[in-house]
């Protein structure tokens, strides 16, 4: 196969989108008849566009409206209520973020080799073409999955199923064959000096598994310190389709709603097609989703509360949690944990019941302590002022 033939990584496909403002106009009647509700709901305060307005079909809940926020409503909660921490570089960094989970006994995925930057003891060094070829040539390191060490979306992420030999090509999960020479040039211009990790591909849980296929599909788990008590907000599951590289929802996956309490899952949705039915069996496999109950939900509880505990400076948290065939397993978190998904998952405004309280709760004490800091501040600055001109 000729290097040009294979693409450095698969084509991802065209993020989802939504539908337009001026069709969402068109089928609640008219700028006319929702632009006064939506005024009146104060949207500003919540980040809630027009568009989101009418894709929950707030025009027809008015009484609800004011519980919705936004994407940007969301990203801005999430922003406050995690401003004061200064360990949210070290979740961004998932070399850095895994070892700390790794040594405080947490369950995630194995490490066998780091590219850009140094290698932890006993984890390999992928430097160059021979370093990568060596690594998938031993039948014992695949599948593997790689992914970039900063970042987010699952962009430039790759499941390896296998090598052919006489291609010189790394064959992926879904898409085309990826070359050798092409991977590694991506590698040198896109993660040199962030890093990229090679991981063991997680096996699911056989029941997870015969219900969505080999992609992984997390669980999506957000925890909130408040009073240093951890309190879960919320939980959804991420469904992948069959082929899909990650469960990203822009990939085209749905999205499932959780009882956090027992671990059923709820009917699942296309979340960008406000139209869309509720699909109670899985689009590929014919499967049931809704009504399911997923594998070791106490176990996976535990496991996030205590990761909970272990980055408590740091309240709000997204866990991107994986169902694997040894138990839940901790993927990634996420300190801009996609608020508004939950949202849309479970069909309520995320500010109202019990979640809603808790997180606004958490900006009150967010709010005081980054006041309480800044009256600090100032008087250090004073106390320095005087010792300096020798006053007091």
């Amino acid at each position: 196969m000729d290097e040009e033939d294979a693409l450095p990584f698969p084509d991802p496909p065209a993020p989802v989108a939504g539908p337009r403002l001026k069709d969402l106009l068109a089928t609640a009647g008219g700028a006319w008849r929702v632009v006064p509700g939506y005024v009146r709901s104060r949207p500003w305060r919540r980040g809630l566009m027009l568009s989101e307005y009418l894709s929950y079909r707030l025009h027809k809940r008015r009484g609800e409206a004011r519980d919705h926020v936004g994407a940007y409503g969301a990203a801005r909660i999430a922003f406050a209520i995690n401003r004061g921490s200064g360990r949210r570089g070290l979740v961004g960094d998932k070399l850095l973020f895994d070892a700390l989970l790794k040594g405080a006994g947490l369950p995630v995925p194995e490490l066998v080799a780091v590219f850009g930057r140094p290698a932890p003891a006993r984890i390999q060094r992928v430097v160059d073409e021979d370093n990568l070829r060596r690594l998938v040539s031993d039948p014992g390191m695949l599948p593997l999955f790689a992914k970039p060490a900063q970042g987010q979306r699952s962009e430039d992420a790759l499941s390896i199923a296998r090598f052919d030999r006489v291609a010189d090509c790394l064959i992926p999960v879904a898409g085309k064959p990826v070359s050798v020479p092409a991977m590694i040039q991506r590698l040198r211009r896109n993660h040199r000096g962030t890093g990229y990790l090679f991981q063991r591909f997680v096996r699911q849980h056989p029941e997870v598994e015969a219900t969505v296929g080999e992609t992984v599909a997390t669980v999506r788990l957000i925890t909130l310190v408040l009073r240093r008590n951890i309190h879960v907000i919320g939980a959804y599951w991420k469904v992948p389709r069959h082929g899909a590289v990650a469960d990203n929802l822009w990939r085209g996956n749905l999205i499932a709603p959780i009882n956090a309490k027992t671990g059923v899952v709820g009917a699942a949705l296309a979340p960008f097609d406000p139209d869309a039915s509720p699909v109670a069996v899985h689009p590929d496999s014919g499967r049931p989703l809704e009504g399911m109950e997923l594998p070791r939900w106490p176990e996976l509880l535990q496991i996030a509360r205590r990761a909970a505990g272990l980055v408590q400076g740091l309240p709000l948290v997204g866990w991107d949690i994986a169902l694997s065939e040894d138990g839940p397993m901790l993927i990634e978190a996420n300190t801009s944990p996609s608020l508004e998904l939950l949202q849309i998952a479970t069909g309520k405004g995320l500010l109202s019941g019990e979640a809603g309280r808790l997180l606004k709760e958490a900006m009150v004490e967010a709010d005081r302590a980054r006041r309480n800091e800044a009256r600090q501040r100032r008087k250090r600055r004073r106390q320095l002022v005087r010792t300096r001109l020798g006053i007091g």
